[in-house]
């Protein structure tokens, strides 16, 4: 499996990506392109394509902030054909790599929705299998109804909260500063 990752807008990496970033979030759970081609114009986020025999087969969108020495998940989504192939596992175990040898990263965040669900709890056991550890704390959001609860892996041995309250700030302000305008 090869992986690009890319920090600035490559429209024709994005059309790689979009179907199947379309397909897996429905239109309610997703950023729309212009807000993601916003975030990476305030270098807030990194597109990674993971590509099969040439095919893209995986895609994720993963963010930053300035200061924190968290990497958040924002999006990650293999492709619907090729669901519980242990593509997903090895795809992720590279996003994994290529956190860790950023060097500047202390924790790899993820935030799944916490309602009482077969598919729920399925993607938490997928992330719990990959080594992501839950927090008890739920949070619930004013402008989505399901509440969330953060997940999180622990890339070296610096120490940082794993409070869920204090992992979802880290979170918030992603949500925050990819939802406002670039300044100019």
């Amino acid at each position: 499996m090869d992986v690009i990752t890319t920090d600035h807008w490559d429209e024709a990496l994005w059309r790689e990506a979009e179907p199947i970033y379309y397909a897996a979030f429905p239109e309610h759970g997703r950023k729309s392109k212009a807000i993601i081609r916003n975030m990476f114009q305030k270098q807030l986020c990194q597109l990674h394509l993971a590509k099969s025999e040439g095919e893209p087969v995986a895609m994720a969108i993963t963010g930053t902030l300035e200061g924190s020495r968290a990497i958040i998940i924002d999006y990650f989504a293999v492709r619907a054909d090729l669901r519980n192939k242990g593509i997903g596992s090895i795809f992720l175990g590279r996003l994994k790599e290529w956190a860790k040898a950023d060097g500047d990263y202390t924790i790899l965040l993820i935030e799944v929705e916490a309602e009482d669900t077969q598919t729920n709890a399925e993607r938490a056991k997928f992330w719990e299998k990959a080594g992501f550890h839950s927090t008890d704390y739920v949070h619930k959001y004013i402008w989505v109804p399901e509440p969330y609860r953060a997940m999180y892996d622990q890339l070296n041995s610096t120490p940082i909260s794993t409070k869920g309250e204090h992992l979802f700030s880290i979170i918030t302000r992603f949500h925050r500063e990819s939802f406002s305008k670039k300044e100019q």
